[in-house]
């Protein structure tokens, strides 16, 4: 049997960073050690400016900046020995599927230990802009989604955040069993705050915002949204975009022009308390981009009772209820029109607030760690044994499908 109080090592080449696959591994590897459980996290660059539990075990692998563009570091899987003068653990949880991804998978191997692992950001999305060289060489090729599909198949068991994610994976040729289980966010993001000069602050005056909460890159199609805000300013002169987020490849340009526009302002990365305050004073917000793992900065907006519109694509479109939390928009040309109408009806905005805040009640990671501990001691104590004595991948598949019917956040 299990033991009550398990040891779970996190890896990821994300932790300390601003973006979502990042603050997916924070949340969950927090909210598992306040359960009790040891929690030990193998990431590079690791900062940690705050208060978190005693059973979370930092193991800063070391690394660096992939570009100057980006704040993404990697790290090489030469730590492997190291690794392993840490205690035995019971299950690996893996966020990342290169470097550090295969240092985890040969560690696990070498120690025996069941392996679980969410996949986030496709990387065949994303090696051409965040890798120099090799990645624009990377990209043209399908090379990335067969590296990611053959690693996948060393897991016990697959995840990803949202079912048209899996859609995705299962569209190259990814292999069972891989559920669907939302990253969740933190708690914090539910707390009631109040505005206290954040318009001000911010220069927003009473004019309605639109909110882009995102790190500044290219996959985020941003300079499109600040574009095509100009003419939802014309429809809606007292309107206003606000661009918050970490610094990325196209800082520059969209800063450029932000400038040139005064309905317009990009204030970079801000304070968490600041952020907070912005996803409850702000009218929408939005986020367009084509494929995400989840959106998370969506639901933190919903936590605070702000609808969204977005891009109907994977990922995005599991989070907005069309017509009900927010819309989805298959071109720009939509886009501005679903801004518009939202803009200018003050009661259907409030409808879809209202309706946005009890659906993000189903991704407070309190509730998903939940089912995450269920699932680590099933991995461990049923599935991993079927895998260690070579059962046929029909009969693993066909018992995570039957467990995870206890499990009302889970879906295969």
């Amino acid at each position: 049997m299990v033991k009550q109080t398990l040891d779970i090592g996190f890896f990821s080449y994300l932790y300390s960073q601003t973006n979502g696959t990042a603050h997916a591994v924070r949340f969950l590897s927090e909210e598992i050690a306040r359960n009790g459980h040891n929690v030990h996290v193998y990431a590079p660059c690791i900062r940690n400016g705050y208060e978190t539990p005693k059973t979370l075990h930092f193991h800063d692998i070391g690394g660096g900046r992939v570009s100057s563009k980006t704040e993404t570091p990697v790290s090489w899987p030469l730590h492997k020995y190291l690794f392993c003068q840490e205690k035995q653990l019971d299950l690996c949880h893996l966020h990342t599927h290169a470097t550090i991804g295969g240092m985890a998978v040969n560690w696990a191997k070498f120690l025996g230990v069941p392996m679980i692992g969410t996949h986030n950001s496709p990387l065949q999305f994303y090696v051409a802009q965040y890798v120099p060289l090799i990645g624009k060489f990377l990209s043209k090729f399908p090379l990335a989604w067969r590296f990611e599909r053959w690693m996948l198949q060393k897991y016990d068991l697959s995840s990803v955040a949202t079912k048209s994610k899996k859609e995705l994976l299962l569209e190259h040729r990814f292999k069972e069993p891989i559920i669907t289980l939302s990253n969740g966010v933190q708690d914090l993001f539910y707390q009631e705050v109040k505005e206290n000069g954040i318009r001000e602050k911010y220069g927003l005056g009473d004019k309605k915002v639109l909110l882009y909460a995102s790190r500044l890159s290219p996959e985020k199609h941003m300079v499109s949204v600040i574009r095509r805000f100009k003419q939802i300013h014309k429809e809606v002169p007292d309107s206003h975009l606000l661009i918050v987020g970490s610094d990325g490849p196209s800082s520059h340009h969209i800063k450029r022009l932000a400038n040139k526009l005064d309905y317009v302002s990009c204030a970079g990365r801000v304070p968490f308390d600041d952020l907070l305050k912005l996803f409850n004073t702000a009218d929408l917000t939005c986020l367009w981009s084509w494929v995400e793992a989840e959106g998370l900065v969506l639901i933190e907006a919903m936590a605070q009772g702000t609808p969204n519109i977005g891009a109907n694509g994977y990922g995005i479109k599991d989070v907005i209820k069309h017509g009900k939390t927010g819309f989805l928009a298959n071109n720009l040309d939509e886009f501005k029109s679903q801004t518009i109408k939202l803009l200018k009806d003050d009661d259907l905005r409030a409808e879809f607030g209202k309706n946005a805040k009890k659906q993000a009640e189903s991704y407070r990671i309190s509730r998903i760690a939940q089912s995450w501990m269920k699932l680590y001691k099933f991995v461990i104590n049923e599935l991993y044994p079927l895998r260690y004595h070579n059962s046929e991948r029909k009969t693993r598949v066909e018992l995570v499908k039957e467990f995870i019917h206890h499990l009302p956040d889970v879906n295969f």
